[in-house]
């Protein structure tokens, strides 16, 4: 896993060497201290840092590098599944692009699967294969990323994907009224009966507020929605 935080995920106590290592470690997954070395100083050399900066403590780096740090700790043990849970959010944009650049060419070396925690529909569309849009922790629609940004399906959408997507900003669309998300969030410790979003949602009808809605496939995808399943999308 690599965390959002790369300032509190790192122990400041600890040496670059001892932080990669340790699921080299803990997992015993070398011989000697002379394979250990070598194995994190390919770990440091992968994510595009010096083999020397394993003698360095954390806080001698900045945030991208941090983060590069925290992402050759998650691949010491050759995983072939990681979970990246807002890996760019604490970083400059600037930053932002230079490691998920670096996530994607490890991906694409290793034959990496992501499990890619974000927000940012900017950072979803440039790295994402498939997404999920999760509302009160649960999934209310399952697509593949060229669908779900092409602007000739956006009447097909689940409506909180449909007014998330309508919240990124676009030059292009000046003097285009935008659709507020109405209402307060529900708490999530205890979410509304029947579809958790229907307080919220324009289409919501009687069902919607008696009866959770399951995912099933619709036009491509699949959506957790009464209205998709009625035809009151549109």
């Amino acid at each position: 896993m690599v965390f959002q935080d790369p300032y509190a995920s790192l122990n400041p106590r600890w040496r670059v060497r001892e932080l990669v290592a340790e699921p080299l470690v803990e997992q015993r997954l070398v011989a000697g201290a002379g394979e250990l070395a070598a194995r994190v100083a390919g770990l440091l050399q992968a994510v595009g840092l010096d083999a020397a900066d394993m003698h360095k403590w954390p806080h001698q780096f900045s945030g991208g590098q941090r983060q590069r740090i925290a992402i050759a700790r998650a691949l010491a043990s050759q995983p072939e599944f990681l979970v990246l849970d807002e890996p760019t959010s604490a970083l400059d944009v600037s930053v932002q692009a230079q490691v998920l650049n670096l996530l994607q060419d490890l991906q694409h070396e290793r034959g990496l699967t992501y499990l890619f925690i974000s927000h940012n529909l900017a950072v979803v569309r440039h790295v994402s294969h498939r997404v999920g849009v999760m509302y009160l922790g649960r999934v209310v629609e399952l697509v593949d990323q060229p669908v779900l940004f092409s602007p000739s399906t956006a009447a097909q959408r689940h409506p909180y994907t449909r007014l998330l997507l309508d919240a990124v900003p676009d030059v292009r669309m000046r003097g285009h009224p935008r659709a507020p998300l109405q209402g307060e969030l529900p708490n999530p410790l205890a979410p509304p009966r029947g579809c958790a979003f229907h307080p919220r949602c324009p289409l919501a009808n009687a069902r919607c507020r008696s009866e959770s809605p399951a995912l099933r496939p619709f036009n491509g995808a699949q959506l957790a929605c009464h209205a998709a399943e009625e035809g009151r999308l549109g």
